[in-house]
C-alpha cells in the first residue's frame, strides 16, 4: 500500500499540540514535586547539587514544551516561540532549582543553555534552516 500523498512532520507527530501541552505539563509537575520532596537529598553534596541543576535543565524543556504547544494550539501551527517564552521558562527552572541549592541554580543556567543550543539544532533538522536574510546592494557614488 503506497499513499499518493507527501508525508509531513505534522502526520509523524506522536501527539496533537494540546496532547503534548497536557503531558509535558505534568511532567513538569512531577520534575518540580520531585526536586522538592528531595530537596535535603539533592542538596547533601556537590554531585548531587549539580544533579539538581540537571534536572532543573530537564524542568525547562518541558516547560517550554508546554508554553510552544500551547501557543501553537491557541495560536495556529505556524506560531514560533519567541526569545520571551525561552527566558521566562529558564527563569522558572532556574528558581525551582535555586529552591533546592543555589549552585543546583547555576548549573540549571548551563544546561539549559546547552539544551536550548540542542533543542535548536534537532528543529533545524527536522522542519528546516531558516531563510537567508535579504540583502540589499546599494551602489554609492564616487
Amino acid at each position: 500500500f503506497t499513499s499518493t500523498r507527501e508525508e509531513t512532520v505534522e502526520d509523524r507527530m506522536a501527539l496533537t499540540e494540546g496532547g503534548s501541552f497536557v503531558v509535558s505539563s505534568i511532567v513538569s509537575l512531577l520534575l518540580f514535586s520531585g526536586m522538592q520532596v528531595y530537596k535535603t537529598a539533592l542538596a547533601s553534596s556537590q554531585l548531587m547539587t549539580i544533579l539538581a541543576g540537571f534536572t532543573g535543565s530537564l524542568l525547562f524543556v518541558f516547560l517550554l514544551t508546554a508554553v510552544g504547544n500551547l501557543e501553537k494550539s491557541v495560536f495556529g501551527f505556524n506560531f514560533q516561540t519567541k526569545l520571551g517564552e525561552v527566558v521566562f521558562c529558564m527563569l522558572m527552572a532556574m528558581s525551582a532549582a535555586g529552591t533546592v541549592h543555589r549552585v543546583s541554580a547555576t548549573t540549571c543556567l548551563l544546561f539549559s543553555i546547552a539544551m536550548t543550543w540542542s533543542l535548536n539544532r534537532i528543529s533545524q533538522d527536522t522542519y528546516g534552516q531558516a531563510a537567508p536574510a535579504a540583502v540589499s546592494h546599494s551602489k554609492k557614488k564616487k
